[in-house]
């Protein structure tokens, strides 16, 4: 069940399940300039996309219509919902699932215990408003060079955009054992284990 809250204070406070008494949080050691460097990873990519296009198959010649950059950025920031709604997707149906916009921010929570595979995946699923819209720019003909300019600048956005889900997926895959539970807590995610 999704709730949508809408616009919520800087000091709003997530009601969290209780965790088991054998809970151990997942050590957050990402820096700033880690979390910077995982964007620029994605832009990079958006960047390496249109060089290969532009350089393979239109002689080098330009393929964007530059006034159209601004509609693909407004595409890739209308799309941070949609990515907060693809988070919540591998969470248990009937788990309460928040949607709420902090600092003019969309964000999910959802503090419902998943495997640690479904938590992983959870948190690399937005990446597919990356991937798709640069699949469709690489197949579109050079021609259309509105379409590919909105493509290709919303699928680098969209790749950008979940650079701290690209540090939390990392961390969990690391620093949690494999069969292990993670649910969300006051400090961060927790890892504990199913097992009886």
């Amino acid at each position: 069940m999704f709730e949508f809250i809408g616009f919520v204070k800087e000091d709003y406070k997530h009601e969290h399940e209780s965790l088991p008494c054998n809970a151990r949080i997942i050590p957050e050691e990402a820096s700033n300039l880690k979390r910077i460097t995982a964007g620029l990873m994605g832009i990079a990519i958006g960047y390496g996309l249109l060089l290969l296009k532009q350089y393979k198959y239109n002689n080098g010649d330009s393929i964007l219509n530059k006034p159209f950059i601004l509609a693909g950025i407004i595409l890739g920031v209308l799309l941070l919902l949609p990515h907060e709604i693809l988070h919540l997707i591998p969470y248990p149906k009937n788990s309460t699932k928040k949607i709420l916009i902090r600092n003019w921010a969309p964000s999910a929570y959802c503090s419902a215990a998943v495997s640690k595979r479904r938590f992983i995946i959870s948190s690399l699923l937005p990446i597919l408003l990356g991937i798709v819209p640069l699949l469709l720019f690489m197949i579109t003909s050079s021609v259309h060079s509105v379409i590919n300019t909105i493509l290709w600048t919303a699928g680098t956005i969209g790749l950008a955009t979940p650079a701290n889900d690209y540090i939390d997926a990392f961390n969990c895959f690391i620093k949690a054992p494999s069969k292990s539970m993670i649910q969300s807590g006051n400090d961060g995610f927790y890892y504990f284990s199913n097992e009886k």
